[in-house]
């Protein structure tokens, strides 16, 4: 479990008076795979959310304007590896794209997506575990898991083949289909 407080900062003389979040970590060998080798993913969220991090311990100090949010990041991808995941640079940027909120994707209580938990949807394949990284991946997915035909329509590179796919092999190896037909639309030339 994570532990919060605020601690007040001298003023200074351009911003005027802030307050520090110190963030406690119980489990040492999990902060460790929070901050990863040489803090890289500290400095990742550091840069990303222009924060600062300072580490004693089993506490994280947060300096900065989005010192809240940066909490929010690290509280999410401790519980990550409470659960006994890693944390790789993509689970990083995830995390700071989806901000544990469902708000604004149709998600309501009782719904597939609450079955894996408030802020992560799983897909299992057999090799890997597929995760949607924002709110639209989000929605999406779950609209591929609640309706027969779902239609994904956006610009190149935004996962969508990826996550209909990875839903079709999840369907296929839990006996929800009996096979995946792969088509490519009809052009005209």
């Amino acid at each position: 479990m994570l532990a919060l407080s605020t601690l007040s900062a001298p003023a200074t003389s351009s911003s005027g008076p802030s307050a520090d979040l110190q963030l406690s970590f119980p489990d040492n060998r999990l902060l460790i795979d929070l901050c990863g080798e040489f803090d890289r993913n500290l400095t990742q969220i550091e840069s990303t959310l222009s924060v600062q991090i300072i580490r004693r311990g089993n506490q994280l100090a947060v300096h900065g304007e989005a010192r809240e949010r940066a909490a929010e990041v690290l509280g999410s991808l401790y519980a990550r590896l409470e659960a006994g995941k890693s944390v790789e640079a993509e689970d990083i940027e995830g995390a700071i794209r989806m901000r544990g909120s469902v708000e604004g994707t149709g998600v309501r209580a009782g719904d597939q997506i609450e079955m894996f938990g408030a802020s992560s949807l799983e897909i299992g394949t057999r090799k890997k575990t597929v995760e949607p990284r924002t709110d639209a991946q989000k929605a999406y997915v779950q609209n591929l898991l609640k309706n027969e035909l779902a239609f994904g329509i956006g610009p190149a590179g935004t996962g969508k083949t990826y996550l209909a796919v990875a839903v079709a092999v999840n369907r296929l190896i839990n006996g929800h289909v009996d096979k995946i037909i792969l088509s490519r639309p009809a052009l005209r030339r």
